[in-house]
């Protein structure tokens, strides 16, 4: 049978019998292999090809943050020598300053220094108090209320000679006023606080560096 003998527009597909596919037409018969061969690549597309594909797509992004995370970590790496220069030099300047919080027993002692710095910058002394201790993280603070007499220049030589003490202090509300019209005395109210180490509240690398006994 040639081509121009079959009238498609005749043409039922009710009438195909599948159990006698292999006396179809010739026409018919590439018809159906065609539509057979577009529905298997169609299906093999969305079963196989499709997944493959995005699994290609996750790989791609994958390889991506891998590259990324990889130039993070070499930079890490050859940033890792500085690093632990300056935590060396960080745990020094640590131990440095641990050293320098009076322990229980000192306190006593500083306040005397204070004290004995007062009387000798040439100051009078009004009011000397210490308070209660405020429990902070590792350490404990120490404030002490003090009010003084004296020059400006003795007050100013006053606060350089506290900042030079081997304990450190620290001074925050400060007033100053005069003490009469016609005078050139001053009296200078402040708070001065001391730092105490905690013994007993150690933490990671405190006993290491400068913690006192």
């Amino acid at each position: 049978m040639k081509w121009s003998d079959l009238n498609l527009k005749d043409f039922d597909l009710r009438d195909l019998n599948f159990r006698e596919s292999a006396s179809w037409p010739p026409p018919i018969k590439i018809v159906f292999g065609g539509l057979i061969v577009v529905m298997t690549v169609l299906l093999g597309y969305f079963l196989v090809i499709s997944g493959e594909i995005s699994n290609l797509h996750q790989e791609q992004r994958r390889e991506v943050q891998l590259k990324q995370q990889f130039e993070q970590k070499a930079l890490l790496a050859a940033a890792l020598p500085a690093f632990k220069k300056q935590l060396k030099e960080m745990q020094q300047t640590y131990g440095q300053l641990l050293h320098q919080l009076p322990s229980r027993d000192e306190i006593p002692v500083l306040l005397r220094d204070i004290s004995t710095t007062a009387q000798m910058d040439g100051l009078k002394q009004r009011l000397f108090k210490p308070t209660s201790p405020l429990r902070k993280n590792f350490y404990a603070e120490q404030p002490i209320v003090m009010e003084y007499v004296g020059t400006y220049h003795q007050l100013g030589k006053f606060v350089g000679d506290l900042s030079a003490l081997p304990r450190i202090v620290t001074l925050s509300n400060i007033v100053i006023k005069p003490t009469a019209k016609e005078s050139n005395l001053l009296s200078m109210q402040v708070t001065g606080v001391t730092y105490r180490y905690l013994q007993h509240r150690r933490f990671s690398g405190a006993s290491k560096v400068g913690a006192h006994p």
